[in-house]
């Protein structure tokens, strides 16, 4: 496993944020590197658990698909069993333990709210350990993890990286990535986010065209969100806080678009209920988590706290199992699934 960063990871990881699927010999060009090394420093990142690239249903834009925050008031003693097993479920995206009463958070994908409702009232709550929950459901995601940067890269390699192709940019269309023929495909991007039509011909076991065409409906519908994650505890920026904010209707699109030029912000969701905006954020400690609060109540009024969680680990984010620095050990493949289904 990794236990540091040099700058030369940082700035690579930057650009596989920005392009997550593009060749090293376009990277090499804009980052004034090589293929070779470029591929060498990947190769070493993502076997130590560092960085990886990524990827999953597009649920915002998906047809049908629901997501909610669910916070978990748990016995004492309980905790780690329970997240044990939470973390094994595919509908389960992610999981945060936090310094509070609901000392849970996850972060859950259904079909529909029928199913979602059976996952949030009836799977979740009959759990042993699980003495209650509180369930929030996202009906806008206006920032997600996937535009988080690291900032390592300067004002022109940024512009370079940038001209490379993207990915997508199509419209959305009703496509389901996880059902057939493209349910493989989306499970081996899951687990490595840079795979080739070639690779993912291999482990299907399908023609090299087939996938290349299955491929193509995937990224020209933006079906599939590709992101590349970095381990947080290798970050200057440790310290992970959700804020649970009420903010007057009128005045949402106006916090949205200040909070977005935030480098500190990483997610920012729209939910119903008093507690109307989750925003999260990546802090280099608690004394800024502070100035973020006062930042939040006082340049953004009429933008209010309602309650905060400081996340103290990160059991797994977007299907990536992670131990204690936030380094992936393991893959869980995240499916909106109609019921908690184990992974295989």
């Amino acid at each position: 496993m990794i236990d540091s960063l040099e700058e030369e990871d940082f700035s690579l990881i930057h650009a596989l944020q920005l392009r997550p699927r593009a060749t090293w010999t376009q990277l090499a060009a804009a980052l004034d590197s090589s293929p070779v090394t470029l591929a060498r420093r990947w190769e070493r990142l993502r076997d130590g658990g560092a960085a990886w690239v990524t990827a999953y249903p597009h649920v915002p834009g998906l047809y049908q698909v629901q997501a909610a925050y669910v916070e978990i008031r748990c016995a004492s003693g309980q905790v780690r069993e329970l997240t044990r097993e939470l973390a094994t479920w595919s509908s389960v995206a992610s999981i945060e333990e936090a310094s509070r009463e609901y000392s849970l958070v996850l972060t859950v994908f259904g079909l529909g709210l029928r199913d979602l409702s059976a996952l949030l009232l009836d799977a979740i709550p009959s759990l042993p350990g699980v003495l209650n929950t509180r369930s929030h459901l996202a009906s806008r995601l206006h920032v997600e993890g996937s535009s988080w940067r690291v900032g390592a890269l300067d004002r022109r390699r940024v512009q370079a990286v940038s001209q490379l192709p993207s990915i997508g940019g199509g419209r959305m269309a009703k496509l389901q990535p996880w059902e057939e023929p493209y349910a493989p495909l989306t499970v081996a991007l899951g687990e490595d986010g840079r795979r080739s039509a070639a690779d993912l011909a291999r482990i299907t076991g399908r023609p090299v065209s087939t996938v290349r065409r299955q491929l193509g409906h995937l990224l020209s519908a933006d079906a599939l969100m590709f992101r590349c994650e970095i381990a947080q505890g290798l970050t200057p920026s440790p310290v992970v806080v959700n804020w649970w904010c009420q903010v007057p209707v009128a005045h949402v699109s106006t916090c949205v678009d200040r909070l977005r030029a935030n480098p500190t912000v990483r997610q920012i969701a729209s939910l119903p209920g008093p507690a109307n905006l989750l925003v999260t954020t990546w802090m280099r400690s608690i004394e800024e988590s502070m100035r973020m609060q006062e930042h939040l109540e006082q340049d953004l009024a009429p933008l209010s706290v309602v309650d905060s969680a400081l996340v103290l680990r990160t059991v797994k984010r977007m299907g990536w199992l992670l131990d204690d620095l936030g380094r992936s050990k393991g893959f869980v493949v995240t499916m909106p699934a109609p019921s908690p289904e184990k992974a295989p």
